[in-house]
């Protein structure tokens, strides 16, 4: 194991590890290692940070709920788990998936974004990460306040070649399984946002997370037994904390050509969607494998991250490609000209490219990395899931009005009225009871007491 990973810390997430991170090529070279924070908003973005904070990475999560901050006790320390009180609804936590309610709360608390942006941690790092669900409230409604104060500071502080911004983002896509207009809404406002940011290159790339193909791909490989131990969501985020760590160490990696730091966040701080891909296969048969049919099916398929339109990949802002095979099997020069060839021709962009020598792993590797220009083909399947779910509340608000109609309780409708007919007031200091009661000579008359009944608010 690294000497950068706390092996308990990891968790879960050990078993996904791929095997050049544990290499010793990269252990020897873990000082080198770009250094990345973690910005969680909200429930969603929270468990997905968390995930990332296990490699020791800088982790500051934002959160209008108590409870859903201390879910992470065990691994962000107190001060890193900051909490935005609702200055709205007093004693309210969460926002019940209401994003502009989620926004309010970042605005009126914008002053703990700003002061986690000036810390040290975060202007020590390389690049920062924002990750948010965008189905829910509180995280999307706090993306775009996070957005401008980190943009605002990274740009000022920490510019990169051709003024791009370290500042990348990871979000979720609701999947079909969550019910309701309010995902959906919430989902394209919060692209919307992204997309605006992007075209105003106040961000990097975007990593996009399309829980619906997680549903479909998680049936696929956990069988009814499995499936108690580690649910979609967390494998979800599993998969991509891995990904991320597998390309955050190719800089580490030696070889014949190499991709730099420089380089790697080159990538990463290009405006637009970023896709991440990997293709494996047996050393031994690593000669006999048609590499331009995988490099294409290497861009064009993904399991888990959002997928895009395949026919405008030539239209991708820049790519790489890292080809990673063990030590005592030599690869062909041949096959990484290939791989470079294709990448580049399919990509029709500038590419960056690695080709490196591992010792103790057993398959031969390839990662794509491309940024692409167009959001994810999800964001239209949306569209039509938000049509759907108005049309479909609005027939369930009419069968209500209709169902309370048809109860026939009509006659009861005045019931709890007060009634306003003038009434006989009577002064009782006045009251004689002799006059109702007759006089009773064997009793002492009880003197009337003094009430001022206004005092009394009906």
């Amino acid at each position: 194991m690294s000497k950068m990973f706390d092996e308990k810390k990891l968790g879960a997430l050990k078993k996904y590890l791929s095997s050049h991170v544990l290499s010793t090529e990269v252990e020897s070279e873990i000082d080198r290692l770009p250094k990345h924070a973690i910005i969680g908003l909200g429930q969603g973005g929270g468990r997905i940070a968390a995930e990332l904070s296990r490699f020791d990475f800088p982790t500051f999560l934002f959160n209008s709920s108590k409870s859903d901050l201390d879910e992470h006790k065990g691994l962000i320390p107190d001060e890193k788990r900051i909490f935005t009180p609702n200055n709205v609804h007093i004693n309210i936590e969460g926002t019940a998936k209401d994003a502009k309610l989620g926004y309010e709360i970042a605005v009126s608390n914008k002053k703990a974004y700003q002061e986690v942006a000036l810390n040290k941690e975060i202007l020590e790092s390389d690049f920062v990460w924002l990750t948010v669900s965008l189905g829910g409230g509180t995280g999307n409604g706090a993306l775009k306040v996070a957005i401008d104060t980190f943009s605002l500071v990274l740009k000022k502080v920490k510019p990169l070649l051709n003024n791009k911004v370290p500042l990348g983002i990871i979000c979720s896509l609701p999947s079909t399984s969550e019910k309701g207009s309010a995902f959906r809404q919430n989902a394209l406002a919060g692209m919307a946002m992204i997309q605006s940011a992007i075209a105003e290159s106040k961000i990097g790339s975007v990593l996009v997370i399309d829980n619906e193909k997680i549903n479909r791909y998680y049936e696929t490989i956990y069988d009814k037994n499995s499936r108690t131990l580690i649910d979609a969501r967390t494998y979800s985020n599993i998969f991509v904390a891995s990904s991320l760590l597998d390309i955050f160490t190719v800089p580490l990696l030696p070889g014949r050509s190499v991709i730099d730091k420089a380089e790697l966040l080159d990538i990463l701080s290009t405006p637009g969607y970023l896709n991440v891909t990997r293709f494996n296969e047996q050393a031994e048969n690593s000669n006999d494998v048609n590499y331009s049919y995988i490099v294409k099916q290497l861009f064009e398929q993904n399991e888990i991250l959002a997928s895009y339109d395949t026919n405008k990949l030539s239209n991708a802002i820049i790519g790489g490609t890292s080809i990673i095979y063990p030590k005592e099997k030599k690869l062909s020069p041949k096959i990484a000209d290939e791989v470079f060839e294709k990448a580049s021709e399919l990509l029709n962009t500038k590419i960056h490219n690695a080709v490196s020598e591992i010792s103790n792993i057993k398959n031969l590797t390839i990662y794509g990395m491309a940024v692409l220009p167009h959001p994810p083909l999800r964001i239209q399947q949306l569209r039509e899931e938000l049509d759907q779910w108005r049309e479909l509340e609005k027939q369930q608000e009419e069968a209500r009005k209709q169902a309370a109609s048809s109860a026939e309780l009509s006659e009861f409708d005045d019931f709890f009225k007060v009634d306003t007919t003038p009434k006989q007031t009577v002064d009782l200091n006045n009251l004689n009871f002799d006059d109702i009661f007759g006089e009773n000579e064997n009793e002492k008359k009880p003197k009337a007491p003094s009430v001022n009944f206004d005092e009394l608010d009906f």
